[in-house]
């Protein structure tokens, strides 16, 4: 897949996510509806925050690094950086939903996301 594919089709499927998101928001009544309408809202949020996360960090890395690295280390890198925050933030905000977020929960989160980031940024290095 080229480029110019990956971030069309990346494109595409983020002003779908979007869009279930826009629809499910305006069109539902949170009080009267079944569980897995959150559930699609809930995945729907997650793959529109993705997306844009990851098209948004692969152009901020291609412009501030000016091509340091191949273009296809940065999309791996603002993809993978992309999903962990959109999980972050739709994990905080399911949590929010029923009441349960608290410091503790949000601290040990980020504590998770952040070791799984060293993770993959330590596995990175021995290739």
């Amino acid at each position: 897949m080229t480029l110019k594919q990956y971030l069309i089709l990346m494109t595409v499927g983020t002003g779908l996510s979007w869009a279930a998101v826009a629809l499910i928001v305006t069109a539902i009544d949170p009080t009267r509806t079944q569980t897995i309408v959150f559930v699609v809202l809930y995945a729907s949020l997650f793959l529109g925050l993705t997306g844009l996360l990851s098209i948004a960090g692969f152009l901020l890395r291609v412009w501030l690094l000016r091509q340091e690295f191949l273009l296809s280390r940065h999309v791996l890198v603002s993809f993978r950086q992309a999903v962990l925050l959109s999980a972050l933030l739709v994990t905080a905000l399911a949590l929010k939903s029923q009441g349960l977020l608290s410091w503790l929960n949000t601290i040990l989160i980020v504590t998770v996301l952040t070791l799984l980031e060293f993770f993959f940024i330590s596995t990175q290095l021995k290739h």
